[in-house]
């Protein structure tokens, strides 16, 4: 065989061979050897968003970066970094850049698996203090950094947790004008969506301890026994069991069904469910499962006492992996600040209801909303906005307070058996006494 001819074969079995590797992984390109000769920087990006209008959006992001960006070619690759970037950083085949959950953090920080952000936000292609001023609003911005300042993160996507999607044509069916503006009006529209039939039901929700703070903190209740730290909580409190009792009465009387899962979105979607409490970030699986069968509608969280809603804010963030070369964590961090910037987040946000990062994205954001008013519900006064606390044992003892939550809700505990319960244990995971 000639060299001409051995080099031709092995290119091929080459190139084969990595085609099939990234198939494996999810990835949605790949660079050629083309490429490489171009001087083409190759860096591969991780993100869990595999399905749907966020899949779908991502992907064109990407697309749009690597055809703007002739020097640099990003790999897509749909997989959950939080959960398999440790592992792969330890076994060599770490990404350049990942979609991270804050939780994870601390974990990849002690394996070295990451690049402090600190000098590349401050340098000569950062970003200045007006650009971050105006691009994030503060409680994001202050959500990428770790309690001792340092940063390795930064903002991709937040969601606002709590919005009321409903059913427009079911709303005129029971009589009720206008959507409810507080929580006494949402029980009382779900009494009167019951009141249509056995099969009808006012509210589907999947029980959500994050949506429960909210309406604690609208109506003036306190969550954490301190702002700054927040490592104990305070929801033994009589606001708290107000609001316990109240969801547990809307359970009894029939007026919401409990689901688990995303099954809400399937009884809405059958025309038979009155109202969602949902996510922004389900606005668009719950507008594909009722697939054009009647007109769904937006609210934003209703006010309480308090006179405005609070809204838990939650999302993945960009990391830098510390892998490669000098030139692929200069290309990763060009991909960042982009994926980061206004524009392309005003794209990724008209497609999956995510919310506008800061002031500039939301002025840029003005005409969509008034065009979409349902996808505005979303939207709230980011003054009002919070965010878990930077404690590593948050999940743990989120995840441990969910079972007196649940028990308050079937009633099995009283109301404030359940908060009692849920402060007493929430503080023990936070201030490390019981560890996770």
């Amino acid at each position: 065989m000639s060299l001409s001819r051995r080099l031709t074969t092995t290119t091929l079995m080459v190139a084969a061979g990595l085609s099939t590797v990234l198939a494996g992984c999810g990835a949605t390109t790949v660079h050629s050897a083309a490429a490489q000769k171009n001087h083409v920087v190759n860096i591969t990006y991780w993100a869990g968003h595999s399905s749907g209008a966020l899949y779908q959006a991502v992907l064109a992001e990407v697309n749009k970066f690597n055809k703007t960006h002739p020097n640099i070619h990003v790999t897509f690759r749909t997989t959950g970094a939080s959960h398999k970037g440790l592992a792969a950083f330890e076994a060599g085949q770490a990404p350049n850049v990942g979609m991270l959950s804050e939780w994870i953090v601390p974990q990849l920080v002690h394996a070295h698996a990451l690049v402090k952000l600190n000098s590349w936000v401050t340098g000569r292609n950062g970003l200045s203090a007006s650009q971050i001023k105006n691009d994030y609003y503060p409680v994001v911005w202050n959500d990428m950094k770790e309690p001792n300042g340092a940063q390795y993160l930064m903002p991709l996507e937040k969601k606002s947790t709590l919005v009321i999607y409903y059913n427009k044509a079911l709303f005129k069916r029971a009589g009720i004008a206008a959507p409810p503006k507080t929580w006494t009006q949402v029980a009382q529209d779900a009494a009167k969506i019951t009141a249509l039939g056995s099969k009808y039901h006012g509210i589907a929700w999947t029980p959500s301890l994050r949506q429960y703070l909210d309406i604690v903190a609208a109506n003036g209740g306190t969550i954490f026994a301190n702002k700054t730290h927040r490592t104990h909580l305070a929801l033994a409190n009589p606001t708290a069991t107000s609001v316990m009792s109240m969801i547990h009465t809307w359970i009894k009387k029939g007026w919401m069904i409990e689901t688990s899962g995303y099954q809400y979105q399937l009884d809405f979607g059958t025309g038979n469910v009155g109202m969602l409490i949902d996510a922004s970030a389900g606005y668009t699986y719950d507008k594909g499962s009722v697939g054009g069968k009647f007109v769904m509608g937006g609210e934003p969280a209703p006010s309480g006492s308090a006179g405005h809603p609070y809204q838990y804010i939650n999302g993945a963030s960009l990391a830098m992996f510390n892998v490669g070369t000098a030139a692929q964590k200069q290309a990763s961090w060009t991909f960042i600040k982009y994926m980061s910037s206004p524009t392309t987040n005003v794209y990724w946000d008209e497609h999956t209801n995510y919310l506008p990062l800061g002031p500039v994205e939301y002025n840029m954001m003005k005409s969509f909303y008034k065009a979409h008013p349902a996808e505005a519900a979303s939207y709230s006064d980011p003054n009002y906005w919070w965010v878990k606390p930077r404690n590593q044992y948050w999940e743990a003892a989120k995840a441990a307070m969910e079972t007196p939550f649940d028990k308050g809700l079937a009633g099995t505990l009283s109301p404030s058996q359940a908060v009692k319960q849920m402060t007493q244990i929430g503080t023990k995971y936070l201030t490390g006494q019981v560890k996770a």
